[in-house]
């Protein structure tokens, strides 16, 4: 079922890229004409549903979450039950991450990469000042044999604060820190077979 929906959403996602030659208007704020912009639009990946989908198959399953924390001096580890998986999650679910919320703000581009045998689909803010939330880039990478998400990556700016959030399906996610000369990892694993 779940990869019916995930082939679903694929493929209205790949087709909708196929037919990006839509133009969008837009108002300038700067003056009081109508400005036209023409560029291709790709619909936003709808992200926070697809990872609340996948937590919500974690919490289903019988597996043991082990969270490590490295830092620039040590690791760290602690097991959480599956039931915390939404909360060790939190970063990647806000803000919400879908066409509806971010298409005005964001616009995106697909290509075919050979070296990590992936679609990517790639979404940057049209405006390098008024990201959302800090959001900055994201990208979801799809398996073009099986039509199935392989991974995403959010960045994010908040200050002089980057943070890199990382999920691979099915297996694990990072949430990666980097502050001056600080870095910090947290990584949860739930697929010990990789």
């Amino acid at each position: 079922m779940l990869r019916l929906i995930s082939f679903l959403l694929l493929f209205s996602l790949c087709t909708a890229a196929c037919t990006s030659n839509k133009k969008t208007r837009e108002q300038s704020s700067n003056t009081d004409s109508l400005t036209v912009i023409q560029r291709d639009t790709i619909p936003v990946f709808p992200v926070t549903d697809y990872l609340l989908g996948q937590i919500s198959i974690l919490e289903q399953s019988p597996v043991t979450l082990l969270q490590t924390t490295q830092d620039n001096q040590a690791i760290d580890s602690v097991w959480y039950q599956r039931e915390d998986a939404r909360r060790l999650a939190k970063p990647f679910l806000f803000p919400v991450i879908d066409s509806f919320s971010l298409q005005k703000y964001f616009t995106g581009n697909s290509f075919i990469d050979q070296t990590i045998n992936a679609v990517t689909f790639t979404y940057t803010p049209l405006s390098a000042n008024s990201p959302v939330d800090g959001l900055r880039e994201i990208n979801v990478y799809v398996n073009p044999q099986s039509n199935e998400v392989t991974r995403i990556y959010l960045l994010k700016e908040k200050g002089d604060t980057t943070i890199q959030l990382t999920w691979k399906s099915g297996d694990w996610f990072s949430i990666r820190t980097i502050s001056g000369s600080k870095a910090t990892e947290e990584k949860v694993k739930w697929n010990f077979n990789e």
